[in-house]
């Protein structure tokens, strides 16, 4: 245990800062982008925002610290953690790309499609996403949402599956780490649906919105993971982040 806090302390301590601020903002944010009747309700009962933003970013640290713990570890038993200290191009021209697609698909379909025919979500565009909504997409989105589903959930499921039926290899095949990121994408696209709901209404639409999008970068996210590394997933989901929210701030 010593070698590993050793080894990690300074990867640990940036989980646990990024997934404070993180969590100030997404607490923030859900406060803002909640009906005004389910707002009066939560501030009724005595918390104030900076409270819940506070509550959250204890929360979202921990889970930066002992999520992202358990995950290197096992990470480091199925080969999924790697400990390279540098970007390479290769999966940087890749995580790139998924970035720049994804960021397009993430704002698109809701400008073209489904803001035509669920009137919440074009609502959603009428004024500019906030400095809270901004911070959390880039720090909590980015960079806690993956320790929890790809680095810890779906390194959990590969390490479980590994031991389950292939014990006799000396590391997990890749049949058993695609179908954990399978269901680690469906779990992320899940995630995502009480907000969703509370923000947007439930309808089959918006459950196919919810899996479509959000499922699809999941898996994505998980192959950079998987082939080339965790800090390629984060990028990745950062970056999609960016370009839909500056398309978000700049056109529309």
């Amino acid at each position: 245990m010593k070698n590993f806090i050793k080894a990690y302390w300074k990867t640990l301590l940036f989980f646990t800062a990024v997934g404070a601020v993180g969590g100030f903002g997404v607490g923030l944010y859900l406060l803002d982008s909640y009906p005004a009747e389910i707002k009066q309700q939560v501030l009724g009962q005595g918390m104030t925002e900076t409270v819940m933003a506070l509550i959250t970013a204890v929360q979202s640290a921990g889970y930066g610290l002992f999520l992202g713990a358990a995950g290197i570890w096992l990470g480091k038993k199925t080969g999924l953690w790697r400990d390279e200290r540098s970007i390479k191009r290769k999966p940087l021209l890749y995580t790139i790309l998924i970035s720049v697609l994804g960021g397009l698909a993430l704002i698109l379909p809701d400008v073209f499609f489904f803001g035509k025919h669920i009137p919440a979500i074009a609502d959603m565009y009428v004024e500019k996403p906030t400095v809270p909504y901004l911070v959390a997409t880039v720090t909590y989105g980015a960079v806690i949402e993956e320790i929890m589903l790809r680095l810890f959930f779906m390194t959990l499921l590969v390490f479980l599956l590994w031991k389950l039926f292939q014990r006799k290899r000396e590391l997990p095949s890749t049949a058993v780490m695609v179908i954990a990121n399978v269901i680690a994408a469906l779990l992320f696209a899940a995630g995502h649906l009480p907000t969703t709901f509370v923000t947007l209404g439930s309808s089959p639409l918006i459950l196919l919105r919810c899996f479509l999008l959000n499922g699809t970068f999941g898996l994505a996210f998980g192959w950079l993971y998987r082939k080339y590394g965790l800090r390629y997933a984060m990028i990745a989901h950062g970056g999609c982040h960016v370009v839909s929210k500056l398309i978000w701030l700049v056109w529309l």
